[in-house]
C-alpha cells in the first residue's frame, strides 16, 4: 500500500462554525488536508458546480449512515469547481482543490482543459493514511449509493 498522494495539500473547506452572527470572529474558510482527518476516510471527488449529475452532493448527504456502517469514520467530498455554490449541501467535509494540486496527484483533472473540473472518483484511506480502494468513474455517468459504499466496504470491512 501506498500513501495517498496528495493528501497534504491543503483545501478550502467552508467553516462548518460559521455564521453571520459569528462573521467578525469565525472565519469563513479553513484551510485543511486529507491528512488533517484521523481514521478511516473515503474521499469522494465530484466535477463540483454545474457539473454532470449534482444529485450525488444529496445521495452523499442523505446516506451518510450507510458510510459509517461500512466502516468509514469521515466522510470527505472533493470539488473542482467554486465550493460557494455548493454551500448549502450541508456536507460537513466539502472541499475544493483550488491549486488543484490533489486533482494532479490523483490524475483527477480534465487533460487539456484549465477549468477546476474533477474525474469523479471515490478513494478509501486507512487510519495510517494508505489508500486501500479506489473506484474512478466516467465524468458523465451518475454513481449510485451503494457504488460509492461499496468501495467503504470493500476497504474497511
Amino acid at each position: 500500500m501506498a500513501k495517498l498522494p496528495g493528501s497534504d495539500v491543503k483545501l478550502i473547506r467552508l467553516n462548518p462554525e460559521w455564521s453571520v452572527e459569528k462573521a467578525a470572529s469565525v472565519p469563513m474558510e479553513q484551510e485543511l488536508s486529507i491528512n488533517d482527518f484521523g481514521g478511516k476516510r473515503l474521499v469522494i471527488t465530484l466535477p463540483g458546480a454545474g457539473g454532470f449529475c449534482n444529485k450525488e452532493f444529496d445521495l452523499v448527504k442523505d446516506n451518510m449512515n450507510k458510510f459509517k456502517a461500512a466502516g468509514a469514520e469521515e466522510v470527505i467530498v472533493i470539488v473542482g469547481t467554486d465550493i460557494l455554490s455548493n454551500a448549502g449541501r450541508g456536507l460537513p467535509n466539502l472541499f475544493q482543490d483550488v491549486s488543484q494540486e490533489f486533482g494532479n496527484a490523483n490524475k483527477l483533472t480534465l487533460e487539456g482543459v484549465k477549468s477546476r473540473y474533477l474525474q469523479r472518483s471515490a478513494i478509501a484511506v486507512d487510519a495510517n493514511g494508505e489508500q486501500v480502494a479506489r473506484e474512478d468513474a466516467e465524468l458523465l455517468g451518475c454513481r449510485t449509493i451503494d457504488s460509492l459504499v461499496e468501495v467503504a466496504k470493500k476497504a474497511f470491512s
